[in-house]
């Protein structure tokens, strides 16, 4: 397979990971970061040699667009580039949205003869292919999937979410477990100049992302003292004399960011070989991620 070309679509730290995972790969090439008008002339250092554009028109041949965006801001954009004959990865982390969104995505995808990877992040993404797994070895049980541990790791989507709230300077949300397979929510925030405490904290507990758990926000004069990129997670199924377990920790970005790009060769085999459409990490052959020619380039080692 030839050089697959990617851009990265904004520039937070998912599209850092992305950026870093790319320049492990032989076979995968950054052709330019897209951003907002507003943010070109920003972390200009961190961008030094590579292409920033504000539209992806300015840049070469872009096999994969990396949407490196919030969750809810993925579905007007995939659609966009897929009108552009542009496949697409994302790591949208609405789980209760995935279903009607492959269902939409995977209409526009044919019909323009891309191919979109959704939800491949961390969870949703390898997480389900890891309870899917499961579920093989284990066809009856319980399955349960915890995150944070005691200290709680960073989430990517409802950080996003507590920053686009109006009042809100800066934020960290981090998720932590609360009981087997239960969770809840620690909010800190940097409030803006005249924002009032009442108010954002009741516009974080509005927001869906944070209605499914128990959420303390606690105001912060300085964010940079309480924020973290590491996450951890566990997933665990008992049943018929079989006990399983997964763990993984780390930096959350860096993880999702891997996934991404990873994904970025499963768009192209499939559109190699006419397979348009919307998928879920977990629909596609695993083989299909992993970098090599051929098949038996690919399994060297497993």
């Amino acid at each position: 397979m030839q050089r697959i070309n990617v851009a990265i679509i904004g520039w937070g730290n998912v599209g850092r990971g992305c950026k870093r995972a790319i320049e492990e790969c032989k076979d995968i090439a950054l052709v330019g970061v897209v951003r907002r008008p507003a943010s070109l002339l920003k972390n200009r250092e961190e961008l030094k040699n590579t292409t920033v554009v504000s539209d992806i028109s300015e840049l070469d041949h872009v096999d994969v667009a990396l949407l490196c965006v919030p969750s809810r801001e993925v579905p007007e954009k995939m659609k966009m580039y897929q009108k552009m004959g542009i496949c697409t990865v994302d790591s949208y982390d609405e789980h209760q949205n995935i279903p009607a969104l492959r269902k939409n995505a995977d209409l526009d995808a044919k019909a323009n003869n891309v191919v979109s990877m959704i939800s491949c992040g961390w969870d949703p993404g390898t997480d389900s292919v890891v309870r899917a797994l499961m579920k093989i070895v284990a066809i009856t049980g319980q399955t349960t999937t915890t995150f944070g541990g005691e200290k709680g790791g960073r989430s990517m989507g409802h950080t996003v979410a507590v920053k686009a709230i109006e009042g809100v300077k800066d934020a960290v949300a981090l998720t932590l477990a609360n009981g087997r397979g239960k969770h809840k929510r620690r909010v800190y925030v940097e409030l803006a100049d005249g924002a009032k405490e009442a108010v954002v904290e009741k516009a974080i507990k509005k927001d869906p992302y944070f209605v499914d758990a128990p959420t303390e926000v606690l105001f912060v004069k300085d964010i940079n003292k309480y924020n973290t990129l590491h996450h951890e997670g566990e997933v665990e199924r008992t049943a018929m004399e079989v006990h399983q377990l997964y763990n993984v920790s780390g930096d959350n970005p860096e993880f999702t960011g891997n996934v991404m790009v990873s994904c970025a060769r499963a768009c192209m085999v499939a559109k190699a070989r006419g397979e348009y459409g919307a998928y879920t990490l977990v629909e596609r052959p695993l083989v299909d991620c992993l970098p090599g020619v051929t098949v038996d380039d690919k399994l060297e080692g497993y």
